[in-house]
């Protein structure tokens, strides 16, 4: 019976165990189903964040390559725009000439053309002719519109670099700038004029440049001129070899080539050549490229013949040394005009002693015994072609001197200084002398050749926002004067320095736009003629009357110039930089 239980319990026993591993196999098979189905869920669940982030990350790419081409366009943009630059300026201007009470005469001499000199009465008219008293008026001065920029030469460390410019009217149409003394070729308002050039930068070596710009001379004591563009600045008389309102030694030059060096430890230099391009062996002609006649200028300057026998020159060189440190800025300048014909100087003259040399009267036929070599006078010379052409005008006029003698180097240097103080004072100098190489008998005629001072002092106030200036500058005497004035005096000879005095006051409305008012005062020697609008002014208000006869003759009917002249002017304007 005990064995019977034992079978009966031990079966019991097999049956719970069987039965435990039965609902043991359905809980795992359950558990490892509801596995499954929980992983296929988490499964489908990742591979949709999958695509969402891989969406995601699409959309940011497409959104990062958006905004990379957003910033290299507003990148590119904004260097294009950069590089343009100009000045706008506009002025009224209210000037008088000085020299409404003057009165011209008729001179004699002794027969070799010296002392003593004799008045033979007043001439008729006697006096300047037209407005030479107060004008309104209103000018553009230096305005101009200009694009530069640079361009990287591969994996190298030289830039290509480039600037166009142009100079506009602000206040009238463009067109040639043709006036009853003068007759232009070149175009106000057109690209090129103004610095237009192509060229090379390293960062170690400098610059080279290729183009239409102003030379070093020039550049190298611009800073020196707190009056630029104005009524009086310094260009009046500095580089100014004759009066008037051309600046030889201050003139923006074509076919030029320009190296600038970087600065080392203070010091750099600059060096300039332009090159000649003139066919005609005395520079009488306009250079081959260029739209008017070399040296500021225009063909019939003066009222002349249209050529370039009033200043045109062949090559040019020059260079300046500088040195800055802290406040202080030094700088020596040198400039040569090869070949500058002058032979226009025998025309139109006052100065008895054209009458006394040999064969100088009236086509050169009135004087006793043979023409002077000095003059014009061969059948195939200039002024006897005009003498056919143009008989009845000839007959009253000087005849030129030949080329022969009257084309010649010129050659101007200067040496400058500035410093500028911590409270607001800046002080300037500047030194200069010109030189005309002639023989010795065209010497009594030379009015290119003497020394010149500028001193200006310029202050700023009310922490940069206002600025006040003055300046002096004097031109000195020369040797000779070819006496083209209407009054000249030939006994003068020297008599012909001037001295000018500038007074501005500015006021910077922000960094771009500035008022200014402005006022100027030549004060002109006997046989002086400076103006005080050379070198920027738009208008010039200089020693000429109105007169519009179409030809100087010796009794100075034509448009010539009336020494002593006194101009005085006051301007104000806005001035807007970009």
């Amino acid at each position: 019976m005990f064995m019977c239980s034992t079978r009966v319990l031990r079966s019991l026993m097999a049956l719970v165990a069987a039965l435990v591993m039965a609902c043991g196999y359905s809980a795992a098979a359950f558990a490892q189903s509801a596995d499954q189905s929980q992983d296929a869920k988490i499964r489908i669940l990742q591979e949709r964040i999958d695509a969402l982030s891989k969406e995601l990350k699409s959309i940011k790419d497409e959104q990062d390559k958006t905004t990379k081409t957003v910033s290299t366009v507003d990148k590119a943009w904004n260097t294009f725009i950069k590089g343009f630059f100009g000045t706008l300026d506009v002025s009224v201007d209210e000037t008088t000439k000085g020299m409404s009470d003057m009165i011209a005469y008729h001179w004699g001499s002794a027969a070799n053309g010296g002392p003593p000199y004799v008045n033979n009465g007043a001439k008729s008219p006697p006096g300047p002719f037209g407005r030479v008293s107060w004008m309104s008026m209103m000018s553009s001065n230096g305005s101009n519109i200009g694009y530069r920029g640079s361009h990287k030469i591969g994996s190298s460390d030289v830039d290509f670099i480039y600037q166009v410019s142009t100079s506009i009217d602000m206040a009238a149409a463009p067109g040639l700038q043709n006036t009853w003394t003068k007759s232009s070729n070149t175009v106000q308002g057109a690209i090129g004029l103004g610095d237009t050039w192509v060229g090379l930068r390293g960062k170690d070596w400098g610059q080279l440049r290729f183009g239409e710009m102003y030379t070093p001379y020039k550049t190298s004591t611009d800073r020196l001129n707190p009056f630029t563009g104005m009524l009086g600045n310094y260009s009046v008389v500095m580089g100014n070899t004759g009066g008037d309102n051309r600046i030889e030694f201050g003139t923006r030059m074509d076919h030029v080539v320009t190296y600038l060096s970087p600065s080392w430890s203070g010091f750099s230099f600059d060096a300039s050549y332009s090159f000649g391009q003139n066919v005609d062996p005395y520079n009488n002609t306009t250079p081959l490229g260029s739209a008017d006649c070399s040296g500021a200028n225009n063909p019939g300057s003066g009222n002349l013949f249209l050529n370039c026998d009033d200043g045109g020159f062949n090559y040019s060189y020059g260079g300046d040394l500088k040195f800055e440190t802290g406040g202080l800025y030094l700088t020596a300048a040198y400039e040569l005009h090869s070949q500058v014909n002058r032979s226009s100087d025998g025309i139109g003259s006052n100065n008895p002693y054209y009458g006394a040399l040999p064969g100088s009267g009236p086509g050169c036929t009135g004087g006793v015994g043979p023409p002077s070599p000095l003059l014009d006078c061969s059948p195939s010379g200039q002024y006897m072609t005009f003498v056919g052409e143009f008989p009845v005008s000839a007959q009253a006029g000087s005849p030129p001197y030949s080329p022969l003698y009257d084309v010649a180097d010129e050659w101007a240097m200067k040496i400058g200084g500035q410093y500028r103080f911590a409270f607001g004072l800046t002080v300037s100098y500047l030194w200069e002398e010109m030189h005309r190489n002639v023989p010795a008998a065209l010497e009594f005629q030379n009015e290119r050749q003497r020394t010149g001072d500028w001193i200006a002092l310029e202050y700023e106030f009310n922490g940069g926002a206002d600025r006040v200036a003055a300046g002096w500058a004097h031109a000195g005497a020369t040797p000779g004067d070819p006496g083209g004035q209407h009054n000249y005096y030939p006994g003068g000879i020297g008599n012909n320095q001037a001295n000018m005095y500038t007074f501005a006051w500015w006021h910077k409305f922000d960094k771009q736009l500035t008022w200014y008012f402005d006022m100027a005062d030549t004060a002109n020697d006997g046989n002086a003629h400076y103006d005080i609008g050379a070198g920027g002014h738009g208008i010039k208000t200089d020693c000429h009357d109105a007169t519009h006869t179409p030809f100087i003759d010796y009794s100075s009917a034509g448009p010539t110039t009336w020494g002593g002249c006194h101009e005085i002017g006051v301007s104000t304007g806005l001035n807007f930089k970009f």
